[in-house]
């Protein structure tokens, strides 16, 4: 098995369907394994893929106490048999070339920082609803430029595809940063600093600038993969506060402080 895609969600069915399909149809034809993370234990989301016949579709739930996606994201790596493990947020939808463009660009030590294009109320709502599909919009993302920008789309740039030669001029050697709703790594090197800190209860520092801070501590490049692993991000209303961001940074001070470098609530309880 080359790779696993994990997918964080809680409870939201629809955009989870709209995920599904674009993985159950990639461009990338060999086996690859796909797993939903649930930070939760919704019985809708059980019978939802439940009904569903992928042979290398799994799904991790726990007990609903909150914010605890990185308890639910050790949950999966786990279980995870792939060589690399791709993680995708539940509100993020891949482009048809997502999983085939991340293997092309795998490599140990290498960690790949994707980016999201932050769709409008509108557009998300058209997704949702099955007014356009994602394989039209990623096809015919250019020529809805001037409409996505009505609707106040965000970070239009990071939607537009670029070819090999068009990626390695705009990005070769440049450093990256990881965004958890998107990238991928060695599954190796995720279990070696003992995976995601639990000690994290709220989004933001736990699920990308602590981890990106630990891989780099064990020799770890970030590499961008830009406009070569593109997602479109489902409009929804911030989910956090400037009291949670400041609880993760103290967290995270302490975590530079001690240099924990492996966790030690992590994939494994350590003393």
């Amino acid at each position: 098995m080359k790779a696993t895609v994990v997918i964080a969600i809680y409870k939201d069915i629809e955009a989870l369907d709209l995920i599904l399909k674009s993985l159950f149809n990639q461009s990338y034809q060999e086996e690859f394994e796909i797993i939903v993370a649930e930070d939760g234990c919704d019985l809708n989301v059980k019978r939802y893929i439940d009904k569903l016949s992928h042979p290398n579709l799994l799904h991790t739930t726990q007990e609903d106490l909150g914010w605890r996606k990185n308890r639910s994201l050790n949950n999966a790596i786990r279980i995870a048999k792939g060589d690399m493990i791709i993680f995708l947020d539940g509100d993020c939808i891949p482009y048809s070339n997502f999983v085939e463009n991340y293997i092309k660009y795998f490599a140990p030590k290498r960690v790949l920082a994707g980016r999201r294009v932050e769709l409008g109320y509108k557009y998300s709502k058209k997704l949702r609803s099955g007014e356009i599909t994602p394989i039209e919009l990623e096809r015919n993302y250019l020529r809805y430029f001037f409409k996505l920008k009505r609707d106040n789309i965000r970070r239009y740039e990071e939607g537009i595809k670029f070819n090999h030669f068009f990626y390695k001029l705009r990005y070769q050697n440049k450093p990256s940063h990881i965004l958890g709703c998107n990238f991928a790594l060695n599954r190796e090197d995720i279990l070696k600093i003992n995976g995601f800190n639990e000690d994290y209860t709220n989004p933001s520092v736990g699920e990308d600038t602590d981890i990106e801070y630990r891989l780099l501590s064990i020799g770890c490049e970030i590499k961008p993969i830009r406009n070569r692993a593109n997602v479109f991000h489902l409009y929804h209303h911030e989910k956090y506060s400037k009291e949670d961001n400041e609880k993760s940074q103290e967290i995270f001070r302490v975590v530079k402080e001690k240099n924990e470098i492996v966790c030690k609530n992590g994939i494994k309880k350590l003393a």
